[in-house]
Formats: C-alpha cells, structure tokens, sequence
C-alpha cells in the first residue's frame, strides 16, 4: 500500500479513553475478519496475492541490504510506537543463506476436485521471507502489520492476511519456512490451531519446538528448503468462475504471478493448465498503462506502490461523473500510488509524504474523497499532456509516407488497435493541428486535395470468376479508408503498364496484405482561368502569389515524397522475364480452368478469392440431441467485413454458443422459403420452416454440379432473386486464420460478444435479439390469457398491451427456452452463459428499483466484481405490462376464459354485439376492473 499512518490525532482533551467490550470481541473479530468485505471472493485474491507480492518484494531489499548494495534508510523511514516498531527494517529476522534469490514468481493454484461442499482449493505460494519470531504471532492478531514504514508494499492495515475466512470457510491452512523452521496452522476465527505433530514420524524424533509470548508452545520441523509461505483452503464449486475471473480482473498488471488450474479425477488423473491472464502491455509510462485488453475497455485506474512503478492492481472503472469530468474511452489504466502520510513526532501532524489515492481498511475500493479527486484529476490531466506529447512527437516524424499513417491512424481511428490508435481516445483531437514537421505548410487533408496535381491514382486488380481474367482499376481516391500507404510510387514519364502494375500489386499482398498501390507523379497545377481574366492590381497579384504558393508547396510535398525510404520509383521497377512467364501460365490457366465444366471447389474458391466456412442450418432429423448441422458456404472475406448486417464468427472451439445462439435467433430468423421465395425446393419441410442464419450468399448445396452453370448458385438463389432484408444476426465459423480478417469488420463481432458486451454508458448488456428473446421469456404468462381479446373494444389500451406482449411472447419457442430453465450448475459452456444473463438481469432489476449509487455499486461488485452503472438483459416497459395484465387477470380469468370466441389471437379479437359488451362491462364494474388505467 504506502507508508502508512493509522492512528488520528486526539483533538482538545484526551477525556477517557474508548475501548472494544469483552463480550463484543467476537463480534468485532466477526466484522473484521469476514462481514467488512463486501466482495469476499475478489477481494480474497487481491488481498492473498499482494501479500505474496510484498514478501517477494521485501526479500529482494532485504538482499540488497544484507549484501550492502542498499542501505535500509533507502526504502524505510523509523518510526517509533507500538503499531509502528515491528514495520521498521529488522536486519535479524533475516538470514541471507535462507532466502532464495532465484525464485521471483508468486504461485496462484485453484484445485478441481471431484465432490460437494469446499471440495475445490485455492492455494497462493510466495518464495519470499517466511514467517517467523514475532511474525508468528502477528497471525493471530488484527491489526498486526510489518509494511508500515515503506512504500514499497501494498498492504498497511494487518487485516488482508485474514481475508479467507470472508469467503465462508471455517479456517485456512498456513504453511511456512522461516530460516530453516517449517510450521504448519489452521486459522481460525477466534483462535490458531499448530498442527505440526511434537513427534516427528519420518525421523522418528521429537520435533524442536519454541515459545510464544503467551506460553503456548510450537513445533516446527528442521528444513533445508529455501524460505517461503502458502496460504491454502476450500472453495465450493459453484464459485470457480469467481475465483478465476478475480484473478483476471485485479491481476492483469502483475507480471511476477503465475496462475494454473488444476484439475483432479476420479481415477486419479491431473491435468494441469497454465493460464495466461495478464494484459499484454504497449506501452507503460509514469501516468499511463496502455494495454492489450478487452476486459477493461473504458478508463480504468491501477494503484500502484509508487510512482514509478510498473505494475499495479487493478481497481475498476473510472466514474467520470463523479469527477464532474467528461467520459473518456479506451482501454487506458491511469496509474495512480496509495496516498503516504506519517505524523510528525515534533508536531504531531499529519505529513503527505506521497499524495495519491486512498483506499478502504478492506482495500476494496477507491475512497472517492477530495483528495483523491483532486489527485485523479490531476493523473487524467497529466497523462492527456504525456499523450499528446508523445502524439505530437509520432506526428513530428520525418519521413512523409510514416507521418500520414500516424496521421491516419489518430484522426480516423483507421487502427484503433494500435498503442497510438488507443491513446489517441484520451485527447482532443481539435487539438492537434497535423502539420508536417520539416514544412508546416503541409498539412494532412483527404487525398483529392493532399495530392493536387500529383495524378494521384489508386490501383487495384479485379478478376471476372466466369472467365479467368485479370482487369485493372486505376482510380482517383476520395478517402484514407483501405488506401495502402506503405506501398507508394512515383512514375514520372512512362506510362502505365499492365504488368507491371499486376507484379506490383502482387508484392504488396504478399507483403503487407495489401490489395491495392499508390501511383503519384509530379505535380502539374494549372493557373485557374479565373485568375489570367481578373485585371491587373492588387487583388490579380495576390491571386497569382497565392497560386505560386499553392505550385511550391506541392512541388516541396513532391520533394518530400521522393526522399522517403518508403516510396519507390515506378519507372525503375522491371518485371523480370521469370514472374512474366509464370503469371501468363498462371492467367492462362485461370482462364481455362474457368471454362472447363468440372472446376473443383478450391479452384473456384482461389479463382474468386473466397474462403472456406460454415453457418448452421435446421437439422431435425439428427439423433444426438442437437438441432442444427453446419452448412457450407463460401464468401469472400472482403464482403464479410463489409457487410452491413450484424455477423458473429467465431471457430470450432465455440460450436457450443453458436448452437445456443442459434436457438435464440432462430425464433426471429428467417426460413429458407422467405429467403428463396421462388426456390423449387418448396417440398422439403426444411426449406419451408428451417431458419437461415446466414442470408448474404447462398450455400455450397445450392450450387450447380453439372453444365455450363457448374459452381455457381442456381438461378432462384443468386442475388437478384434472393429476400436478404432482414435484421437477425448472421453465425458463421471460420478457421482461425481467417479470424483476423474478419474481425476488421465493423459488424462483424465474435461470438462472445452476442452473449456480452457493452452498451454506451459502460455497463453489461447483450445482443439486442437476446434481449428481445429473453423479454418474451419473462413475459410467457401472457400467453395463457387469449381471454383479454375481449377488451378489443371496452379497453383498447390495456388490448394493445395485451397484444403487443402476446406478439412478443409467442416468438419464444419452447425449446429455445430449456436452457435457460435447466437447474444444472456444472462449469458447461451453457451454465455459465445462463448464469451470466440472470446476473445482468438480476442487476438490471436492482437498478430499477433503487437509484442510490452506493447500493448500485456494491450490488455491481456482487454480481460483477466490477463496478458497472447499469445493465440490459430485457425491454422494462415490456415487463412492466405483464405485469399489469397478470393483476388485472386475476379478477377477471374466471369468467373471461370460458367465452370461447375470446380464446384466439389478439390478431384475429373478435367485434362482439353491443349486448355482450354490456354485460361484460358490467361484470368488469363488479371486479373493479372496467375503469382500469383511467
């Protein structure tokens, strides 16, 4: 944590002093050790693994000063007092032959073990110091600490090393070498149990044993093992994913912790799985972490030792409204140090010897006090001037060719994957003025006007799938978007040349990816007309100077263009008489193998660059259980990552979400028949009523196999003739190697994200026909009341409640719904997706109840582990007429429902005589229903 001050100062007389009663210790050991934490599991594994962190870090100082590298007045400040005399540096409790100087990880295991009740473990392992002397003690006492005179540990309040037994477990286990003793504990709450035996069974002596302060007497075995601790005990099942997710989300910035699960079977068998959670850091400064994440992609603020340290514990999302800040976007941690403060033994005041943030005695939370606004505040200010700088100094570049694509990649957001790309979320972009630094009066603009004069052209090559050949596009360019950049040349008086231009093309695919090459020659600007008629003076001249200056600025740009290591001149390149020859054999070949009758599919699919992928289809004749079967089909990826519909991908690993997925969307999807309306294969009971969920291009199973149409779709499933308006999300499974294509696709989203993602104020939600779908399912008792077709005419309001919630409800399947209504609680795929969305619909229930945001965010840290503003698992409003219907029901049903011309669809309600009214209208009075919503 910090140098820690923990005391207050007593102001005016001391007066009598307060105590805990005796008969409230249990009671106040209770609050402390279990009911403070709020969020036990969480903040079991940050409070256990900073422990370990800080043994790590307190054995490699105690390395430097025992060997005289460092003196102890390096990292610790003596203070005096009794919470302060153990914290300050002891060179005796230290042994240098007993501390292993090899071993710098921390351990976190989580064991899977076969069984009910705390059957799992979890287990922290740390090389570091060891517990012993007055140490051993401190174990059985709150409040105990030896971190309060540096800053270069995390914890301060002697509470964390008790946390285990917030999580609901009896006691923990404890076991440690200190400088060659080995002594094992089970911690309770109100007591310590020794249980290293007095007899030794291996030796067959008695174990040596010493003193506590108390009398009591310990044993310890004799040991040549290196120093180190491990704090063990049980987890129920049913919290695993809690366990593991607490490791993902607070640890991602700790480098030295190693995280493995371990998993034990019935007959014996291990499997052990190494599990690598921490973010993968781009870039890391005093203000700022910029990392590879999608956990935490919003603003987020890590506490760490001090100022210059690297890594940190995560501790949630930024609340810009509490800062009465804008909101800021991107994955960015702001490193932000624990507040130190000591008292002046002279003064007795308070001295900030470090400001930074404070955090609660459990450590679970940042306290949102004035000082640490001020503090964060301070931080975002800071590391916007560090990003802007370091923008500023990427946008100084150069090269011209370099300085555009940082351009580019700030201004468009064209790689928002990249460190600068990330960064650029945290500034203002109305800020940067893109001026190119060797001549600011070159400025970044969109390519017509950038390359006035330059004949600037876009060449790309297209190839015609029906008859092999090649055809090139040689085209001005509005836009950045797509344009390579790094595959610029300058052609000055030769031509064009098709071959050229084919070879050239081929080289930039090969190495970089790219699809397409800039071609750009001097510039040649023509005076304006306008200018030659105006007559002579000073406004003719200012005109003219103007236009030179236009003519010298491009020229200079040109210069600048020319001088790049990036740009090549086209005239130099020869295309060799090898690669001539073996494209020609090539283009021949396409050509002929376009025009023969038995093309194979890996043929057809190089020719029109397509890929290799599947979507499901309805399969009901399939005896596994399973629904669906993977259909073929072959689409470019280009199309994929342009499409405007909605697609999730994903690969084989997921074929567990794409078949709930399916389920989910095929209540709204469309059937083949819609698709393919005029589709001559009307008769099979799956074309009629099997769902599509791919609707952009026809599957492989609908291509010819015979004719001069051999691998293409037939004729009523091509595009002119297919339905593809529709709104339901597309599924489709690639292989992992196309996935990062894919996923440039601005809709194209992995098939995680349908069941989780965020909406725009940062909180938890789902895909919008999840919603959809899980709404009808909260409101299927609607369905029991056709009957309410009878307030058509007496009720028109509550009538169209009634039949917009109907609508909604009969769209959910009841297959689609045993998922959700299983009451397995295994580790499937399927549980944890349903555990998942009644955890963001439980909090969306919570949040609409209750608007404090305290009582938000503790139920959001419950849930979540994280702090989240809000969620969206289903439509409220809809909700909320069912349950209106369902109490105006209960008066009405009995009699209601035995009209049987009432009992249909609200589509199809009938219009009942003035007599039947009357006498329903009546029968309404009578229940208090008749002026219901008046």
């Amino acid at each position: 944590m910090a140098i820690k001050t923990i005391d207050k100062e007593i102001v005016g007389a001391e007066g009598v002093a307060k105590k805990i009663n005796k008969g409230a210790e249990k009671m106040v050991f209770d609050i402390l050790q279990s009911t403070q934490y709020s969020t036990p599991i969480p903040s079991t594994v940050r409070e256990l693994t900073t422990n370990a962190c800080d043994a790590q870090r307190e054995k490699e100082i105690a390395v430097e000063i025992l060997r005289g590298s460092s003196k102890a007045e390096d990292y610790y400040i003596t203070r005096n007092g009794e919470q302060y005399s153990d914290s300050n540096f002891d060179a005796s409790y230290y042994d240098i032959k007993h501390l292993n100087t090899e071993q710098t990880q921390v351990y976190i295991s989580y064991e899977k073990h076969p069984g009910v009740g705390y059957c799992d473990k979890f287990i922290v392992l740390d090389h570091g110091v060891g517990i012993g002397g007055r140490r051993l003690e401190g174990i059985l006492e709150l409040g105990y600490s030896t971190k309060r005179n540096t800053s270069e540990n995390f914890g301060a309040f002697g509470l964390g090393a008790k946390v285990p037994l917030s999580t609901g477990v009896d006691f923990y286990t404890l076991e440690t070498v200190h400088n060659g003793r080995k002594i094992t504990c089970n911690c309770y709450n109100y007591k310590t149990d020794f249980t290293t035996p007095k007899f030794n069974t291996t030796t067959g002596n008695i174990n040596p044993s010493f003193s506590l302060s108390d009398g009591s007497i310990v044993y310890y075995e004799p040991t040549v093992d290196k120093n180190y601790t491990q704090i063990s005990f049980g987890v129920k099942r049913h919290n695993r994913s809690k366990f593991m997710d607490s490791v993902e989300e607070q640890l991602l910035y700790l480098d030295n912790v190693k995280f493995r699960v371990i998993e034990h079977f019935e007959d014996g068998e291990v499997d052990i799985k190494e599990k690598n959670f921490q973010a993968k850091v781009l870039f890391n400064s005093e203000n700022l972490i910029v990392a590879d994440t999608y956990v935490f992609n919003k603003p987020h603020i890590v506490v760490v030792k001090n100022s210059e340290a690297t890594t940190g514990i995560n501790y949630g999302f930024i609340d810009f409204r509490e800062l009465e800040m804008e909101t800021l976007w991107g994955p960015i941690a702001f490193k932000c140090p624990a507040r130190q403060v000591m008292r002046d033994p002279e003064t007795g005041k308070d001295v900030v010897l470090q400001e930074g943030v404070d955090v609660t005695p459990s450590r679970e939370k940042v306290i949102w006090n004035d000082a640490t606004k001020a503090y964060v505040q301070g931080v975002i200010k800071k590391a916007a001037a560090e990003a802007t700088k370091l923008i500023q100094a990427e946008l100084k570049d150069t090269d011209i060719v370099q300085w555009l694509v940082s351009c580019r990649d700030i201004l468009s957001k064209a790689n928002g994957s990249s460190t600068l790309g990330r960064i650029a979320n945290i500034i203002d972009r109305q800020s940067i003025s893109p001026q190119f630094a060797p001549d600011k009066s070159i400025r970044y603009a969109m390519p017509k006007t950038f390359f006035k004069g330059m004949n600037a052209k876009k060449v790309t090559k297209m190839r015609d799938y029906r008859s092999g050949k090649d055809s090139l596009e040689r085209d001005e360019f509005d836009g950045w978007s797509g344009v390579s950049t790094t595959n610029v040349y300058i052609k000055t008086d030769e031509q064009f040349n098709r071959y050229k231009d084919l070879y050239l093309l081929q080289q930039a695919q090969k190495d970089d990816y790219q699809e397409n090459i800039v071609v750009i020659s001097p510039p040649t600007i023509a005076m304006p007309k306008a200018i030659s008629l105006l007559p002579p003076g000073p406004e003719k001249g200012k005109a003219i100077a103007a236009y030179n200056a236009e003519v010298t600025r491009q020229q200079a740009k040109f210069a600048y263009f020319q001088s790049s290591p990036h740009v090549k001149s086209y005239d130099n390149i020869e295309v060799s008489d090898e690669w001539l020859e073996e494209y020609k054999k090539e283009a021949a070949k396409a050509e002929q193998v376009a025009t023969f009758e038995n093309i194979t599919p890996a043929e057809r699919r190089k020719i029109e660059e397509r890929m290799v992928a599947f979507t499901l289809r309805t399969d009901n004749k399939r005896n596994d259980g399973k629904n669906y079967t993977w259909d073929k089909i072959e689409p470019k990826a280009k199309d994929l990552m342009q499409s405007e519909k909605t697609i999730y991908y994903g690969s084989t690993a997921d074929e567990e979400k794409f078949m709930l997925a399916a389920e989910i969307i095929g209540c709204y999807a469309p059937t083949f028949k819609q698709v393919y309306p005029e589709n001559s294969w009307y008769s099979w009971d799956e074309c009629l009523v099997g769902k599509m969920f791919y609707y952009e291009q026809p599957p492989v199973r609908v291509y010819s196999t015979y004719g001069e149409d051999k691998g293409q779709p037939a004729e009523w499933a091509r595009p002119n003739k297919a339905d593809q308006d529709w709104d339901t999300p597309q599924l489709i499974r690639v292989r992992e190697t196309y996935v990062k294509h894919i996923a440039k696709g601005a809709n194209c989203k992995h098939i995680d994200d349908f069941f989780l993602q965020l909406n725009s104020d940062g909180g938890y939600t789902m895909d919008s026909h999840l919603i959809k779908w899980y709404t009808g399912k909260k409101i299927q008792a609607v369905i029991d009341m056709r009957h309410l077709s009878a307030l058509k005419h007496i009720n028109p309001e509550l009538f169209n409640k009634f039949k917009e919630c109907y609508e909604a409800a009969e769209m959910v399947s009841h297959r689609s719904m045993e998922w959700i209504d299983m009451e397995k609680d295994d580790n499937s795929t399927v549980t944890e997706i349903r555990k998942n969305v009644e955890r963001i619909a439980k909090f969306q229930a919570f949040c609409e109840e209750n608007t404090d945001p305290v009582l938000i965010a503790a139920k959001s840290r419950e849930l979540f582990v994280l702090d989240m503003p809000n969620a969206g698992a289903y439509d409220t409003r809809l909700v909320a007429n069912c349950k209106e219907l369902v109490e105006y029901n209960e008066e009405v049903s009995t009699m209601l429902s035995t009209i049987g011309q009432f009992n249909v669809h609200p589509d199809t309600a009938p219009d009942i005589s003035s007599e039947l009214q009357k006498e329903i209208s009546v029968y309404l009075d009578a229940k208090d229903r008749l002026q219901w919503g008046s």
